[in-house]
C-alpha cells in the first residue's frame, strides 16, 4: 500500500456477465479497504445486435454497483486482442495504482496470442499492482452459460407465482424484461431480468416458465 492510502486508484476490468459483477464487488471491497477511488472499465466486446439484451441488463447492473461504491464507469469498445491496450491507456490516463482483472481475461489473451496478459501489464504498468481473480472463486451458478436473451413478460398467477411468457397480447403482464435461457436445458430454465418499482434491475430464477419468487438471485 502507498504511504498515503487516499492516493490509491483502483481499476477493475470487466466484461458482460455475472463474473463482471463479481469482479466489481471485489474491486469495491478493495477500494473501501484502501480508502481508494474505484474506476470500472467495461469491455464492450460483444456484437451489438446479437447480444443487445446482455448489454441492456448488465450495463445498468454495473452502474448500480458503481453507485454503491461511488465508482466511475468507463465503457470501451474492444476486441479480445485489444484488451491490454485499453487497460494500459485507461490506467495511464486515470493514474491507476492497482489493476484488477479476471482469470477469464488472462486465459483469452494467452490462448489468442500465446503470452500472458499479466506479463504485458506488469511490463507496461510498472508502478501499478496487478490482481488476478481466479475463476474458481465464482460459484457454479454464477458461471452458468446463457443464450443471447429474449424479450419476455411475467403474468401473476392466483397462487402468487408468475408465469413467464414471450407474448402478452392482452397486456396482462406485471413486468416486462429479458429472459436468459440456460444452455444446458431443453426447458425454459434460466434467469429473468427486469426493472422493479424502485427502478432497480432484478434477476430472478425461472424454472419451466415459472418464477416462484421475485427475490433477486443474489439475495439467496
Amino acid at each position: 500500500m502507498l504511504a498515503n492510502p487516499h492516493e490509491e486508484r483502483l481499476l477493475v476490468c470487466v466484461d458482460y456477465g455475472s463474473t463482471g459483477r463479481k469482479l466489481i464487488q471485489r474491486g469495491g471491497h478493495l477500494a473501501r479497504l484502501f480508502g481508494a477511488e474505484l474506476i470500472i472499465l467495461v469491455f464492450d466486446s460483444l456484437p451489438d445486435e446479437e447480444f443487445a439484451y446482455h448489454k441492456e441488463v448488465d450495463i445498468p447492473l454495473f452502474k448500480q454497483l458503481a453507485a454503491e461504491y461511488d465508482a466511475k464507469v468507463i465503457v470501451k469498445k474492444a476486441r479480445a486482442i485489444d484488451i491490454t491496450e485499453k487497460i494500459v491507456k485507461t490506467a495511464e490516463k486515470e493514474n491507476i495504482s492497482q489493476v484488477i482483472i479476471g482469470q477469464v481475461v488472462e486465459s483469452v489473451w494467452t490462448t489468442l496470442l500465446g503470452r500472458s496478459i499479466v506479463d504485458v501489464l506488469l511490463k507496461q504498468l510498472p508502478n501499478a499492482d496487478l490482481h488476478v481473480v481466479p475463476v474458481e472463486r465464482a460459484s457454479e451458478e454464477e458461471d452458468f452459460d446463457y443464450d443471447a436473451g429474449n424479450r419476455a413478460y411475467l403474468i401473476k398467477q392466483s397462487d402468487g407465482t408468475y408465469e413467464m411468457t414471450f407474448y402478452d397480447p392482452n397486456q396482462r403482464a406485471v413486468y416486462e424484461g429479458i429472459f436468459f435461457k440456460s444452455l444446458y436445458t431443453d426447458f425454459d430454465n434460466g434467469i429473468f431480468a427486469f426493472r422493479n418499482e424502485d427502478d432497480k434491475i432484478m434477476e430472478v430464477a425461472v424454472k419451466e416458465n415459472i418464477v416462484s419468487s421475485l427475490i433477486d438471485i443474489d439475495d439467496y
